[in-house]
Formats: C-alpha cells, structure tokens, sequence
C-alpha cells in the first residue's frame, strides 16, 4: 500500500535525521537558527503563527507531495509538544474533511485536481468494499489523507468518517510531535519506543487491510 510503504520511508528518514540532529552540531546551529528566527515571528503574532501552521497542515493533509513534517519540532520548540499535536490535528481533520466534502459535492471533476483519476477510482471501489466501521478505519490508516475524496464519493456517512479520521490521525500526530521533542531533547529511548508504537499501528492496519484483500 502506497500509504504504508511512505511511512516506513518517512520513519527510516526520521531515524537517520534523528541520529544526525545528535551527532552533527553544525545541522543543530542550523536548526536552531532558523528555529529562534521564527520563534521570534511566532511570539510577535502568535494568532498568526498558528494559523500558517494549521493551514499548512490542511495543505498537507489535501495535496500529497505536500508536507509540513519540517516545522513540527519548530512548533514544539514554540508551543510545546501538546499544543502542537493539537494544531497538527485540527490542521488534518481540517484538510480530511474539506476532501471529503469536495469528493461529496464536486466527485471527481475537482477531486482529480488534487489526485488522479486512476487513484480516485481504486479507492472509491476499495472504500465501497469496505463500510463496516473497523475496517473503514485500518483503511484509513493505511492509505493517504487524499483517501477522504473517494470516501466522499461514494457518500461514506460524514459522522462516521469525521471519527475514523480523528483515530486515524491521532497518532500520527501524537508521535510526529512528541518524536520530535525526543529528538530535541536527545531522548533516544522515548524517540524510539514511539516510532515504535507507530510502526506497529501500521504493521497491524496493513495486515488488516492485506487480509481483508484476501477474503
């Protein structure tokens, strides 16, 4: 899965990173650099601060090559790792939810703007497959954010997506957040028992999903 084989890239990336940040000084005065530069900005307006994060996040959560992966620890030097998962998390549910209500209202005519046509009809037959709650979720878990346009095309119950999103999200952005405080702070086994836990959310919703397929 397309979803799956990302985060594994994404969490051998971080561990590299991660083992770079320890042991390089030069990218440590590079990051805290930038970081006190826009830490200034964000306590000059923080309202403002706060919204250009959560709307990136959006961005992020509705256009793939997207990310906003590069200011979390930023946003945890600033904020703290709470208030941060809490900005991240409001940001993707934002960004879920306005592609699932393009996909609702617009289908794929606008919807194709931000996947392809391809994409858009393998998961609207997928998530069609697949409407029980639980199995809505490891889906969920286990494809991209995008997936939200097809389970608005096929007109998946908005109350129920908005929940399956939250759980979905949620730990992605608890341990985006405190992984990267970890890092930080040079808490190797924090860092690690987190990326951890996530692997394994993610080993479990692809063998979910990988036997669903089977059946």
């Amino acid at each position: 899965m397309n979803k799956y084989r990302r985060i594994i890239l994404l969490l051998c990336t971080a561990i590299v990173v991660a083992f770079l940040f320890w042991y390089s000084s030069v990218l440590q005065d590079a990051f805290y650099l930038i970081a006190d530069y826009l830490s200034v900005l964000a306590f000059q307006n923080e309202l403002l601060a706060i919204f250009v994060f959560i709307l990136v996040a959006v961005l992020a959560a509705l256009v793939s090559p997207l990310t906003n992966v590069p200011l979390i620890p930023v946003a945890v030097l600033i904020w703290g790792p709470a208030s941060a998962t809490i900005f991240l998390l409001i940001g993707w549910i934002i960004g879920d939810i306005l592609a699932y209500f393009i996909g609702y209202y617009f289908g794929h005519k606008v919807a194709s703007y931000f996947v392809s046509n391809e994409k858009l009809d393998n998961w609207s037959r997928v998530v069609k497959e697949r409407t029980h709650f639980s199995t809505a979720l490891f889906l969920r878990l286990a494809l991209p954010a995008e997936l939200g346009y097809a389970f608005g095309i096929i007109r998946y119950p908005a109350g129920a997506y908005v929940l399956v999103t939250f759980l979905a999200e949620l730990p992605f952005a608890f341990v985006s957040t405190y992984a990267s405080e970890a890092v930080l702070y040079g808490e190797a086994l924090k860092f690690f028992g987190l990326i951890g836990i996530l692997a394994v959310i993610i080993f479990v919703a692809y063998r979910m999903n990988h036997k669903r397929r089977a059946q």
